[in-house]
């Protein structure tokens, strides 16, 4: 996501950092280069225009050039100023009355049905509707029924095959009071283009529901043009915000850059891949971080927060410390990091400096499965001792994990060094349970005093 502004912003942060002052003509040929960037990123001509004028009034009336750090100093403005330019803090959904209802609108091919199973699961607290009203497009009715199962939400389809999009909203709503479904999402109907039929009908679904929040649901990758639908759609049935889809093969991003610019609407969501799990609030400090290089640890505490059990983290950093931990305990923890879905998209979200030189290209998921692979195929009892596996054991365990005993013996060796490591830097248990690690120092002896 945003690669070629990070690329370009990783460089020019680069040549900021490397000088030991700065001049004004350098000034001026950095806003110069970044104008270029952010045209080649797709950004919006007028944004980019906008943008560029802000932060050169920003840079100038900083005293960067007297700073004993300028480049810091000039990279604290552009991240503030970046940050103002996509929003300056989070719209987040608000729920005063039960139920709050979104109306998702939005062209056909946008993601608007996968959109919709994925904010349900985001907000399954709140016990989701997902309401089927897009009868046009084949199998819509059956694929969000599908997805509403996989979020393990409830799910509303028309009450007849003959039913109007009308009919299945109100009937939702009616459905929604009943079974105390806190929120309502609506899988409206859309076309390949914006036409007065469309409009109309849904003209007709926002009147009589009165949604808290009509959002729209726009494809990243089109670039530009989104933000010409939204214009469209806004002058003709108001819209509340907007969700960009498909921004994890966007490498250029402009859109989301310019969007509140020039439509003047906040950015709700953000999809960035096809799973479920692959969804975010648009948090613009964070975004402006990630195109900055500076990563976002927050998003990532959160993520790994969703599905990781603080008790057993408790228990595993207990056993890690006094050395028990087992194969066992290994595959727990492994099953719980595979629900936070793709690894390598977590590993772009960390700052360059925390990923030792490496990539997330250059993480490879295979080796999670084959390592899992090598567990399963081991019996419980050897699983939980490792030591009684011996030679024949190991073949065995190559054999039904289509590995070699070479890999089996990398394994276990690996396990051992863990614990070893952990164990000579005295690693609290308790702080890892709480998410942090503390490291205890080293007692020393105390010397005894000679007697006289």
């Amino acid at each position: 996501m945003f690669d070629l502004l990070k690329d370009a912003f990783t460089k020019l942060k680069r040549e900021l950092l490397g000088r030991g002052s700065l001049s004004e003509r350098e000034i001026a040929e950095f806003l110069r280069t970044l104008r270029v960037t952010l045209l080649e990123a797709d950004v919006n001509y007028k944004a980019a225009k906008a943008f560029i004028s802000l932060l050169e009034e920003k840079l100038n009336t900083t005293e960067i050039y007297s700073s004993l750090q300028p480049g810091k100093q000039a990279l604290r403005v552009i991240y503030e100023e970046l940050t103002a330019f996509l929003g300056g803090k989070a719209e987040k959904l608000e729920f005063t009355k039960p139920p709050t209802v979104i109306l998702l609108l939005g062209l056909q091919g946008v993601g608007k049905t996968t959109v919709a199973a994925k904010l349900a699961r985001m907000y399954a607290g709140k016990h989701p509707l997902l309401v089927a009203a897009d009868i046009k497009r084949p199998a819509a009715v059956e694929q969000l029924e599908s997805l509403a199962s996989k979020a393990d939400v409830d799910f509303l389809g028309p009450p007849k095959p003959t039913s109007r999009d009308i009919e299945t909203c109100t009937a939702a709503l009616k459905h929604a009071k009943k079974s105390n479904n806190q929120l309502v999402i609506i899988d409206s109907a859309g076309r390949l283009h914006i036409d007065k039929k469309m409009v109309a009908e849904l003209a007709q679904i926002k009147e009589k529901l009165e949604p808290d929040y009509s959002l729209l649901v726009l494809d990243g990758l089109v670039g530009q043009d989104a933000l010409r639908q939204t214009q469209e759609f806004h002058a003709q049935l108001g819209v509340s915000g907007a969700i960009l889809t498909k921004l994890d093969g966007d490498a250029r991003g402009g859109a989301a850059l310019s969007f509140r610019h020039v439509t003047g609407l906040p950015i709700y969501f953000i999809g960035i891949g096809e799973q479920l799990v692959d969804f975010e609030i648009f948090h613009p400090e964070r975004i402006a971080g990630r195109i900055l290089g500076e990563g976002d640890v927050a998003s990532v505490a959160e993520q790994v927060r969703q599905v990781v059990d603080e008790r057993q983290s408790a228990e595993l950093a207990e056993k890690l410390i006094q050395g028990r931990l087992n194969f066992e305990d290994l595959l727990t923890q492994m099953k719980q990091i595979s629900k936070m879905g793709d690894l390598s998209k977590l590993m772009d979200k960390l700052p360059a400096d925390m990923m030792g030189g490496m990539s997330p290209e250059d993480f490879d998921p295979a080796e999670i499965k084959r390592t899992e692979a090598i567990i399963l195929s081991m019996t419980p009892a050897e699983r939980r001792n490792p030591d009684i596996l011996s030679g024949s054991r190991k073949l065995r365990i190559a054999s039904g994990s289509g590995t070699t005993p070479a890999d089996v013996n990398q394994l276990i060796k690996q396990l051992s060094e863990m614990q070893r490591m952990v164990k000579g830097a005295g690693v609290d248990p308790r702080m890892m349970g709480a998410g942090k690690v503390r490291v205890r120092p080293k007692s020393k002896k105390r010397k005894k005093r000679k007697k006289r």
